[in-house]
């Protein structure tokens, strides 16, 4: 279990490392993340109506689909 710790904590330290160096104090950082977060929320949004579209597409391919299955069923000769 420590040997686990000690990884979790170099990897900590390996990420906060990588992070740019912080610019323009903690206003800007703030601004930076309501711009992150409209930009978020804009994505969302745009996904949101994609995956509708998609469920929309899905439910006609599913009946049209049905529709075949059911007219090839229909087509078949009784033994």
């Amino acid at each position: 279990m420590s040997a686990a710790l000690v990884k979790a904590a170099k990897q900590f330290d390996a990420l906060v490392a990588a992070l740019p160096p912080s610019e323009g104090g903690e206003k800007a950082q703030l601004r930076r993340i309501a711009e992150l977060q409209a930009e978020n929320d804009a994505v969302g949004q745009e996904l949101q109506k994609q995956l509708e579209a998609a469920v929309k597409e899905l439910k006609q391919v599913q009946e049209l689909f049905n529709q075949a299955a059911d007219n090839c069923l229909n087509l078949k000769k009784p033994d």
